[in-house]
C-alpha cells in the first residue's frame, strides 16, 4: 500500500470487536512508535504503556464517564443515560497505548509535538495492518479536570512522566474502506 492509499484508508474507528490484536501486530505498531520523529532526538523523555487489561481500562474510564455525564447535564441533554456502563471512552477496544512524556521546562510544548508524532505513526501502522484505531484524549483530559478521579497511577509510569495522549487499537467492527482525500479541510495561504 503506497502512502496516499494508506491515507485513503486511515480513519478514526469508534467501534471495535472484542478480539485482541496479535503480538506480531502489536510489535509492528511499537516499531512504528519508535520510528516516529522526536524533538532533539530525546526518546528518553517518552514512555509507552500498553494496556490490554479490561480492569485497568475500566478504572481509567471512570473519570471520562463522569465528565461526559456532567457535560450532558450542563447541556440539558434529554433522555440520555450516561453511566460508565453506557459510555466507554475506549470504544470497547481491547488495546490502548498511552504515550507519556517527561515533565520539562527546557522546550515548552515539544512534548505535545512528540506524542502527536508517535501516536500518528502508530495510527498509520494500525491502518496498514488492517486494524482500526482512534486517538484517546478525553479520558486523560477528564482525569486532569477531576483530580479526585485521577487513576493515572494504575499506569505505573516512571517518575516525572505524565500521559498526554493515547491510541485505541483493535479489530474494527466494519472493515476499513477507502475514502476520497480532500484538499479543502484546512485553510491555506500562499506567500
Amino acid at each position: 500500500m503506497d502512502y496516499f492509499e494508506l491515507l485513503r484508508y486511515r480513519k478514526s474507528t469508534r467501534k471495535f470487536t472484542q478480539e485482541q490484536i496479535s503480538q506480531d501486530n502489536l510489535a509492528d505498531i511499537l516499531v512504528a512508535a519508535n520510528s516516529a520523529p522526536v524533538g532533539s532526538n530525546l526518546y528518553k523523555d517518552i514512555h509507552l504503556t500498553v494496556v490490554q487489561s479490561r480492569d485497568v481500562l475500566d478504572k481509567l474510564s471512570e473519570a471520562a464517564a463522569k465528565r461526559w455525564e456532567d457535560k450532558a447535564k450542563m447541556s440539558n441533554t434529554p433522555n440520555v443515560e450516561l453511566s460508565q456502563k453506557a459510555f466507554d471512552p475506549f470504544y470497547g477496544t481491547p488495546t490502548v497505548i498511552f504515550v507519556s512524556h517527561r515533565k520539562q521546562d527546557l522546550q515548552p510544548g515539544i512534548e505535545f509535538s512528540n506524542v502527536a508524532c508517535i501516536t500518528y505513526s502508530m495510527h498509520l501502522a494500525a491502518t496498514s495492518l488492517g486494524l482500526g484505531s482512534v486517538f484517546m484524549w478525553g479520558s486523560l483530559e477528564a482525569m486532569r479536570e477531576i483530580p479526585e478521579l485521577d487513576k493515572t497511577a494504575v499506569l505505573n509510569l516512571p517518575d516525572d512522566f505524565e500521559p498526554l495522549l493515547g491510541i485505541a487499537i483493535g479489530h474494527p467492527e466494519q472493515e476499513l474502506s477507502a475514502r476520497d482525500l480532500k484538499t479543502d479541510k484546512i485553510s491555506i495561504n500562499y506567500l
